[in-house]
């Protein structure tokens, strides 16, 4: 797939998200972007810009995201647990599931995460600024192994 065509097809799947938020005010609804980062280990989630977003009565946090060479990674977090810190933060932690695929390096990996996250909401409730670590373990299927890794991520979401 060309660079030009990813770029169509991650426009295409914003506009698509961008106006399915419309529909959903008030309703849990949630869209966001952020950079997925690979801070330490060996596999696991590539370096990319991630799409974040909530679906309403849906209890994870998904993310997805692309990367070139041609990467694509998915994330659904279920946060087990959620607390208010003092004026505008709050925190997360939660279980959840990742998989990987990259064709430059032909590597296919799934696993499991856990991620610790810091928010701000700004905005009252309407926008939440988030950093997030994630240690992960899982099975990298080319080559065959185990793979542990610490994920995080840097971003915002929009709850309309």
């Amino acid at each position: 797939m060309s660079k030009s065509t990813r770029s169509i097809v991650l426009v295409a799947l914003l506009l698509c998200a961008a106006s399915a938020s419309v529909f959903a005010r008030g309703t849990g609804f949630a869209i966001g972007g952020e950079g997925g980062l690979y801070l330490a280990g060996n596999g696991g989630l590539p370096t990319s810009a991630m799409i974040t977003f909530h679906v309403p009565q849906v209890p994870l946090m998904f993310g997805v995201g692309v990367n070139q060479p041609f990467a694509i990674a998915a994330t659904a977090d279920y946060w087990a647990a959620h607390g208010n810190l003092p004026s505008v933060f709050a925190w997360y932690a939660g279980v959840g599931a990742y998989a990987a695929i990259n064709t430059n390096g032909g590597s296919v990996t799934v696993g499991g995460r856990i991620p610790i996250g810091l928010q701000a909401w700004v905005l009252k409730q309407t926008l939440e600024l988030f950093v997030e670590a994630a240690p992960a373990i899982g099975v990298s299927f080319v080559p065959t192994g185990f793979d542990w890794h610490l994920q995080a991520a840097v971003g915002l979401r929009f709850w309309p």
